[in-house]
């Protein structure tokens, strides 16, 4: 099965201002005492974790599918990313001690068989003796809450495409668009978005207010939401936990970040 990777592609030019929302720096330090080189990141995106790193002195690689994500790693960065199929990676087995899988790759895909095969591949690579993360995005309880209310979150998948529409539209279009879906009254509708606003991380505040910038634009904002998956999983961590046994892959750790999980396998 091919991976599309067009919304990847069109999301480069504006990743770098959502870029630390899951997975970020701040997560790799409590985590770092774990980490063997030499790394390979999975799904590096523009590198911030590569860049990180390496910082700390480990030899770094890190490879993802998106052509533009690649290019911005290096115009941004000087990071020469590998693009590559991460169900046959082009390493040789045993060449890396820790791969890391980042967000928006294993939590992102649904079809289980698919998943088994990529972290077959990793245990290749770390030859069966290395470390395997796994990070899986993590959305506060408020903004589930809100998703679920508006139908756009049920039974472990998010209506993403049909999600971002929201940030098209201006503060009054936004609650009458609430309201109807929710099935409420505007003043209801008022305050949902207030309390889930409220109680959502600062990340998740900031991620609003900068991809209401980005839709601010017209053509952005249809060629997003054009390229953009109808739907895509969210897992909390009873799923995660669930996700890996039917797997029959053991867990070694989980931790649970504020805008992450960490699984290591």
């Amino acid at each position: 099965m091919k991976q599309s990777f067009d919304f990847w592609d069109t999301l480069a030019p504006h990743h770098w201002k959502i870029e630390n929302s899951y997975l970020d720096p701040v997560v790799l330090r409590r985590i770092l005492s774990r980490i063997e080189g030499p790394v390979l990141v999975v799904g590096a995106g523009q590198g911030v974790i590569v860049a990180e790193l390496q910082k700390n002195g480990m030899r770094c690689d890190g490879v993802d599918g998106s052509p533009e994500m690649i290019r911005h790693a290096k115009v941004r960065r000087g990071l020469e990313l590998v693009k590559a199929d991460a169900r046959a990676m082009p390493f040789e087995k045993g060449a890396y001690r820790t791969l890391i899988y980042a967000t928006g790759v294993i939590d992102f895909m649904s079809d289980e068989a698919e998943i088994q095969t990529f972290l077959n591949e990793g245990k290749r690579i770390a030859d069966g003796t290395g470390v395997i993360l796994v990070a899986f995005y993590r959305i506060s309880a408020a903004n589930v809450g809100f998703l679920e209310r508006l139908g756009l979150l049920k039974n472990g998948v998010l209506r993403f495409r049909e999600t971002l529409e929201i940030y098209r539209l201006k503060p009054l279009q936004a609650l009458a668009w609430v309201a109807k879906r929710a099935r409420v009254s505007i003043f209801r509708a008022v305050m949902m978005s207030l309390r889930s606003s409220m109680c959502s991380t600062w990340q998740e505040k900031r991620n609003a207010i900068r991809m209401q910038r980005v839709f601010s634009n017209a053509s952005d904002a249809t060629a997003l939401i054009d390229s953009a998956p109808e739907q895509q999983p969210y897992r909390n961590e009873a799923e995660i936990r669930s996700l890996f046994a039917r797997l029959a892959i053991p867990i070694k750790q989980f931790d649970g970040f504020g805008n992450c999980y960490v699984v290591q396998i």
